[in-house]
């Protein structure tokens, strides 16, 4: 009797202990796994229950690494940077053929600094020496290793060409937004030898693609609300396009003169009335417009702020570059206005790109500081600034917290870039794409 009773004891806690194991072998499989999955009780379970087993969700937080690259890759010869964060760091990093996994290059870490807030410690790791084109990944000691990114000639001209690609199909297409369309044509006006001629014709492809998209909208181009734009990029394009097709250039210029008449019944001296203002007299040189641009002074004066939109800051740096007669003095107005501009964005910029205590709003508001920055840049060619903006770059590229590529995430903002990889292509060097 009494064996029977300790072999169903034995039983009974064979049984149980099964039934205990198991799920937890099964919870560690799942964490270990990095899977976000809910585990509830298994319903076939056998075995008697005083209540219904709760359900339970257990979460695994997003992990990121704790080396910081530019997915986007580096150039071979340009400054190439990475950022090493965590509780405890190495002295040294490593860069890693991700091919053949051999060390390649080892430095030491620089401008090690801590934050209190976060309890983190981060450094740069600064691999510029290292110039062969090829897949690597950086590795350190307690805190692991980074994505593995390019080092390859040529980066910012394939970026650019991809990019170009995108638009030209959406203007075929009818599906480029007039704000689209509008910083291809000031991206070409500025850089022009950044962009090509693949068909071979003697017309810039981009120019092609404008003009295509202004004959697939036809009368549509502007959705209401939209005409004082649309005027300017019709006068800003008949302007770049008059030396290819003269007589088609006058028509859109004739088309751009006939919207904005038709938006002056209000008299709403906004952004982008002041933009169509200022290409319609560079085209024209009518004094009306320049009349007209001469009231804007006043406001001028009065407020600092103008040049974060973007009709405004367009319009300033047509009126600077016009061949037409000009208001000297408002012209010196605009200069100090877009060139203060410059020089705060180049004194902010590292606190509002610092891999573990950015301060900014994001994709949006860091091109729109890179766009402020190019056109002092435009103005004055910077050494500096063509630094600071290429950090810009980096940053968005996933030199960032939480390490992502937000250029390829966020594929919506692709046409701000175009302003920032057509001058990183012209000012060091690149051929043409």
């Amino acid at each position: 009797m009494k064996n029977n009773m300790l072999q169903h004891k034995i039983q009974f806690h064979r049984v149980g202990l099964r039934y205990t194991v198991l799920p937890v072998i099964c919870l560690a499989a799942f964490l270990c796994a990095g899977c976000d999955v809910p585990i509830t009780n298994n319903q076939g379970a056998s075995g008697t229950f005083m209540e219904s087993t709760p359900v339970i969700e257990y979460t695994v937080p997003q992990l990121f690494p704790n080396v910081l690259v530019d997915m986007t890759g580096y150039r071979v010869a340009g400054t190439k940077r990475a950022v090493v964060k965590g509780h405890k760091l190495p002295e040294t990093f490593q860069l890693v053929d991700e091919q053949t996994k051999e060390v390649v290059y080892t430095a030491v870490l620089e401008s090690v600094e801590y934050n209190e807030e976060q309890d983190l410690y981060s450094a740069y790791a600064d691999f510029n020496e290292w110039n062969q084109a090829g897949s690597y990944y950086l590795e350190c000691e307690y805190v692991g290793r980074s994505y593995v990114f390019s080092l390859e000639e040529g980066l910012y001209e394939r970026l650019l060409g991809e990019i170009c690609q995108e638009l030209i199909a959406d203007c075929q297409s009818g599906d480029a937004s007039i704000a689209d369309v509008n910083r291809m044509l000031l991206a070409y006006e500025w850089y022009g030898d950044a962009f090509s001629d693949g068909n071979g014709d003697k017309i810039p492809d981009i120019l092609e693609a404008v003009a295509d998209w202004i004959e697939v909208t036809g009368e549509q181009g502007a959705s209401p609300g939209q005409e004082d734009s649309y005027a300017a990029l019709l006068a800003k394009f008949s302007f770049l396009y008059q030396n290819y097709d003269r007589q088609y250039a006058t028509e859109c210029l004739r088309r751009a003169s006939v919207v904005f008449e038709q938006t002056q019944g209000g008299m709403q001296k906004d952004a982008e009335f002041f933009y169509a203002l200022t290409e319609l007299y560079r085209a024209t040189g009518l004094t009306t417009y320049m009349d007209q641009i001469a009231e804007y002074r006043t406001y001028f004066e009065s407020h600092s702020n103008y040049t974060e939109e973007d009709g405004y800051l367009y319009g300033i740096m047509t009126y600077m570059n016009t061949r037409q007669a000009v208001d000297v003095e408002l012209c010196d107005l605009l200069m100090e206005a877009v060139m203060g501009q410059g020089e705060a964005i180049g004194g902010l910029y590292q606190e509002m790109l610092h891999p573990v205590t950015a301060r900014n709003n994001g994709t949006q508001d860091l091109l729109r500081h890179a766009l402020e920055l190019a056109c002092a840049n435009y103005v004055m060619n910077n050494y500096q600034y063509n630094y600071v903006m290429e950090e810009f770059l980096h940053y968005l590229g996933g030199r960032n917290l939480q390490s992502m590529d937000f250029y390829e995430l966020e594929p919506e903002y692709r046409s701000q870039y175009l302003i920032l990889l057509a001058q990183m292509v012209v000012v060091q060097g690149g051929a043409d794409v």
